[in-house]
């Protein structure tokens, strides 16, 4: 990519501070010219299990199976438990996790047709991080291509603390949910008049929805499939005629300012 075309890359990814796209941006920005085939986001913990926020062109079955069993062999999950390390984390650097990364290897990226990962790690809030992870298919990350990414670092870094201050920010003053890609707080309370039409297990996936939870995340939390999530919150649109989540928080922020 040209300076010129990394730049706009750059200044898309400052004006999504605060806003919903600001991982997606993050993600163009991290990814704009280290050749990779596919990207994954995961939210890390020291004392929970990760959540899996999003990733582009990766297998939704995968992610399934991640949350169910193979997050127990994630090398950088267990490295970010014990050492709490920020930062550029090449699969290959995992050393001292060696059996997990070789169940890992052998067994989730195998599966997955991955061949080698690098791991961007981004303070996230208390004990999480937000793990944003570049994934081949066929070859390994370059060492070159490592110290490009080690450079760029606090660029990444300030983006994403300015992007959570910016947010810690509107909640406090507006206690509204927190839009989508922020780290998830305490489910919003939805007033007993907004929403009749939904059932009690709506209004409750609506609450995490409103939280900032991804759909992943969301299922595991009512104890249900990621497919029957979707097919949930396509009724709830249907019932609320809306299409977008942008139009949920809306209709939200309306009633609020109404009361």
């Amino acid at each position: 990519m040209g300076n010129g075309r990394l730049w706009q890359t750059l200044a898309r990814a400052i004006a999504a501070n605060g806003c919903d796209e600001h991982v997606d941006r993050l993600i163009d920005l991290i990814g704009a010219d280290i050749d990779h085939d596919l990207i994954t986001v995961t939210r890390y913990s020291a004392t929970k299990m990760p959540e899996f926020v999003k990733h582009r062109r990766f297998s939704d079955e995968m992610v399934r199976r991640y949350l169910e069993s193979y997050y127990v062999y994630d090398p950088f999950y267990a490295s970010w438990r014990r050492e709490r390390r920020l930062g550029i984390v090449p699969l290959r650097a995992l050393a001292g996790d060696e059996a997990k990364r070789g169940q890992y290897i052998a067994e989730f990226l195998a599966k997955s047709q991955i061949c080698d990962e690098v791991g961007i790690l981004l303070a996230d809030g208390g004990d999480w991080c937000l793990g944003i992870f570049l994934d081949r298919t066929s070859r390994p990350f370059r060492s070159g291509e490592i110290a490009v990414l080690n450079e760029r670092l606090p660029v990444f870094a300030a983006l994403h603390a300015q992007d959570l201050r910016t947010r810690d920010a509107e909640f406090s003053r507006t206690q509204a949910p927190v839009l989508p890609g922020a780290s998830p707080r305490r489910e919003p309370r939805l007033p007993a008049g907004l929403w009749p039409e939904l059932s009690a297990r709506e209004r409750e996936l609506v609450s995490l929805v409103l939280a900032g939870h991804p759909t992943a995340t969301i299922a595991q939390r009512l104890g249900i499939t990621v497919g029957t999530a979707k097919n949930h919150r396509r009724r709830i649109y249907d019932k609320l005629d809306i299409t977008t989540e942008r139009e949920l928080f809306l209709q939200f922020f309306e009633h609020a300012l109404a009361a």
